[in-house]
């Protein structure tokens, strides 16, 4: 099943004891449907593991139901808080959503102050197969990983950093976009970076999880995409709430212009 979430009001994705995280959301959404008796049974799991604060528009559940597939989509949404389910497909019963064909990750980037160019060669340099033990947060496992591309646009006051690979290590894109800033902002070089990339100790920091979006993980499956009412009104919610924010931003930006920022 594919789902959508803000990671704003997560402890981050993956069940822990007495948090709110995106799986034991789900999970208790499905207990309280009628479609699973629990996790351990149904052998639920999760594509990618998001930090605290990173959302998903693409992310991946797997478990074995008998619930009416017409309607469950339908009634997961109105049992469910701060996420959305969007789309299913079924699958043979040893799927394994961990082993995707590849992950897309989306950081916007706020664009003053950092040259689009610089930044995009930065990207460039973490294309291909790298020891990325200087990029990520080590938890035992190998640190050798493909990046298949790294490309950098520029959007209206954000640039807009797309990165895609099969599997990605704990923290590695939210420190490979802390790199590029650096390198934007003229803080760091390209050098130093090839240089941590072969090995040389150093570090760039570690980029906000609130601009971090998983866009998709592509299994190669064909999904059945439905928008039950329940999920157009949380769509329609969500967009309201953007569009406030957006108006504040811009409402700062002008007091700033002004000088009236000095007084409050």
């Amino acid at each position: 099943m594919k789902l959508a979430y803000d990671g704003r009001a997560f402890m981050g994705s993956q069940r822990q004891p007495g948090m709110r995280t995106v799986e034991s959301e789900a999970i208790e959404a499905l207990r309280r449907i009628g479609a699973i008796e629990s996790a351990e049974a149904s052998r639920f799991r999760f594509a990618s593991r998001t930090d605290r604060g990173v959302s998903a528009l693409g992310n991946v559940m797997a478990f074995r139901t008998s619930f009416g597939r017409g309607a469950l989509l339908r009634a997961l949404n109105a049992a469910s808080s701060d996420v959305m389910y969007y789309a299913w497909a079924e699958v043979p019963d040893m799927f394994s959503p961990r082993r995707a064909r590849q992950r897309w990750y989306r950081y916007l980037l706020p664009s003053d102050g950092i040259d689009p160019r610089a930044a995009a060669e930065a990207a460039a340099l973490f294309e291909g197969c790298h020891d990325f033990k200087g990029f990520c947060r080590p938890d035992g496992r190998s640190t050798v990983r493909t990046i298949d591309s790294f490309i950098v646009t520029e959007g209206d006051g954000v640039l807009i950093a797309d990165v895609r690979g099969r599997e990605f290590l704990r923290s590695m894109v939210r420190r490979m976009v802390a790199a590029i800033a650096e390198v934007g902002s003229g803080q760091a070089s390209l050098a130093e970076v090839s240089a941590v990339l072969d090995g040389a100790e150093g570090g760039f920091g570690l980029a906000p999880p609130e601009q971090l979006i998983l866009m998709d993980v592509d299994h190669g499956l064909e999904f059945e995409t439905m928008y039950p009412p329940t999920l157009r009104r949380k769509v329609a919610a969500y967009h309201a709430d953007a569009i406030s924010r957006i108006e504040l931003i811009d409402g700062l930006r002008d007091r700033i212009a002004r000088g009236d920022a000095a007084h409050i």
